[in-house]
C-alpha cells in the first residue's frame, strides 16, 4: 500500500512531494534567499504612468535580526538625503528641505512612499511575513512559466499589519518569490507585486526587478531595479541611528 501511494505521488506531482516542507519553512526559505542576515543594496525606482516617469536613486542598509532599516536617497538632487530609519516597529523620515524629522505613525504605514506604488510598509518591512502571518500551503501553480508553491498568509490576531491576506508565490526549486498578491480585509485584491531578471547578485541568484501595480490604477506602475547588493556583511551600528538620520 505504501509503494502503490509513493507511486501516485509521483505521478500526480512529480518527483517533489507536494507538502515536502510547511509552508512556515517555505516563506523561511524564501526570505533567507532574497535578504541573507544583512543586505546592503543600490536600487532605482521608477514610477511610470500615462503622462510622466520619474525615477529616483537610493542606497538601504537592512538587518533582519532585530529589524533594523535605513535608507537614503542619493539621486535626483531634489530628493536627496530624504532618509528612512526603521528600527523594530519605530519608523521615521528626516525631510531635508524641512530639516525636521517626522516619526512615521503605524497608520501610515500603508500610505504611498515618495509618491509610488510602494508603501512605508514595504520599503522599511516594518511587518514580517514569517512572524506577523501564519501560512498556509495551498498548492502549486505556474506563474510566469515558473512552477511555484502557492501560499496563503494570514495575519496573526494580535500582529499590527496592514494586509488581510497576502498570496505568496515562490518557485518550488529555490524557493525565491515569483509573485505576491496583497488583499484587504475584506479580502478585495489591492496590488499585486511581480518579481523577474533573475541573476547573480553578490554570492546568490535573486529577482533584480520588482514591479508593483495597484489595481485601480491601471495606467500606472512602479519598478525597483536591484543595481548592486551585498548580503551577510557587517554594517556597523552607527548607521542605524537618529544622528545618522539627521546628518547635514
Amino acid at each position: 500500500m505504501k509503494i502503490l501511494f509513493a507511486a501516485l505521488t509521483v505521478f500526480l506531482f512529480g518527483s517533489q512531494p507536494l507538502f515536502a516542507l510547511t509552508a512556515e519553512e517555505i516563506i523561511k526559505k524564501s526570505e533567507a534567499a532574497i535578504q541573507g542576515n544583512s543586505q546592503v543594496a543600490v536600487v532605482e525606482m521608477t514610477v511610470k504612468t500615462r503622462r510622466w516617469t520619474r525615477s529616483i536613486e537610493m542606497k538601504s542598509y537592512t538587518i533582519r535580526k532585530g529589524k533594523k532599516s535605513f535608507v537614503e536617497i542619493t539621486a535626483p538632487v531634489k530628493d536627496a538625503d530624504n532618509r528612512f530609519l526603521l528600527i523594530d516597529r519605530q519608523m521615521w523620515h528626516y525631510v531635508p528641505k524641512l530639516q525636521q524629522t517626522i516619526k512615521i505613525s503605524p497608520s501610515m504605514m500603508l500610505q504611498s512612499w515618495m509618491g509610488s506604488d510602494f508603501s512605508n510598509d514595504d520599503i522599511v518591512k516594518e511587518s514580517s511575513i514569517v512572524n506577523d502571518y501564519t501560512h498556509h500551503l495551498i498548492g502549486r501553480e505556474t506563474v510566469d512559466g515558473y512552477e511555484c508553491y502557492k501560499l496563503e498568509l494570514i495575519p496573526k490576531p494580535d500582529a499590527a499589519v496592514v494586509w488581510g491576506k497576502i498570496l505568496y508565490y515562490a518557485r518550488t526549486n529555490d524557493y525565491l518569490p515569483v509573485r505576491e498578491e496583497f488583499y484587504s480585509e475584506h479580502n478585495v485584491l489591492k496590488k499585486y507585486l511581480t518579481t523577474s531578471n533573475f541573476k547573480q547578485m553578490d554570492d546568490r541568484v535573486i529577482p533584480t526587478e520588482y514591479k508593483m501595480e495597484t489595481v485601480k490604477k491601471k495606467d500606472r506602475y512602479t519598478l525597483m531595479i536591484l543595481k548592486a547588493a551585498k548580503f551577510d556583511i557587517e554594517i556597523p551600528d552607527r548607521i542605524f541611528t537618529l544622528q545618522n538620520l539627521k546628518r547635514k
